[in-house]
Order: C-alpha cells, then sequence, then structure tokens
C-alpha cells in the first residue's frame, strides 16, 4: 500500500494547502482512524485520497482551488 503525507496530498491539487486538509481532519470531516500520525506525520493511504478529495469539494476548496 502506498502512502502520502498531507503536503503530498495538497501538492495533487493546485491552490489547495496543507492546512485545507488538516483543517478537514481537526473538524471530523475526515476519519483520522484510516490516516494515522507516525512520526509526526500524518500518513494517507492511496486508497483515501478519493476521500480527501470529496471532502475537499464539500467544503467548496476544491472548485475555489482550480478557479485560481
Amino acid at each position: 500500500m502506498r502512502f502520502f503525507t498531507v503536503s503530498d496530498v495538497a501538492r495533487m491539487h493546485p491552490g489547495i494547502k496543507p492546512r485545507d486538509i488538516s483543517d478537514l481532519f481537526y473538524q471530523r470531516k475526515l476519519d483520522d482512524g484510516h490516516c494515522p500520525i507516525v512520526g509526526g506525520r500524518r500518513l494517507v493511504p492511496e486508497s483515501y485520497l478519493p476521500a480527501i478529495e470529496a471532502a475537499l469539494r464539500e467544503a467548496g476548496r476544491l472548485e475555489e482551488a482550480h478557479a485560481e
């Protein structure tokens, strides 16, 4: 299984900041049980990327980022 950091995931989406994704975890919009913190970094499995994209869309961040 392949893992990414929150920064890696943010880089996949122009205009998205790592903080945008981290905030979704702190707001409980994303399940931190799927993305453990190891060595001070949250590890995101590749299988969870669609859930992050959906949460960003729901928060209105993904469309906003693509418009920039």
